[in-house]
């Protein structure tokens, strides 16, 4: 296989998780597939979830302990989503951080 054959690496993006508040190290990117991990800097416990725009749940990590450190590997479409705490009421408290993720653009070669 060729360097261009190679299909592109995951987006990346890590969630710093503490009371009350998540912190994203970014908001938007490609569609594709995306690594997001879920570092656990406060004193209670996490989680971290990803919601599409139409409402649907489509990940969840298992709950991350203080210090702790999980990863939600997805192939994300085009759109919006939100990523929350799904612990009790966190997320009402501010535990969430949107994502907008966006088409691929489409490269073209002049004649």
């Amino acid at each position: 296989m060729s360097g261009a054959d190679l299909p592109p690496p995951p987006a990346r993006m890590l969630v710093n998780a503490d009371e009350f508040m998540l912190n994203g190290s970014r908001k938007a990117g490609p569609s594709g597939r995306w690594q997001i991990q879920l570092r656990n800097n406060g004193e209670d416990v996490h989680d971290l979830a990803i919601r599409r725009g139409d409402g649907r749940v489509i990940a969840r990590t298992p709950i991350v302990d203080p210090d702790g450190l999980n990863t939600i590997r997805i192939r994300l479409r085009p759109g919006t989503y939100r990523l929350f705490c799904g612990t009790a009421d966190h997320e009402s408290r501010g535990m969430s951080w949107p994502l907008i993720v966006r088409a691929p653009k489409v490269r073209t070669t002049a004649p």
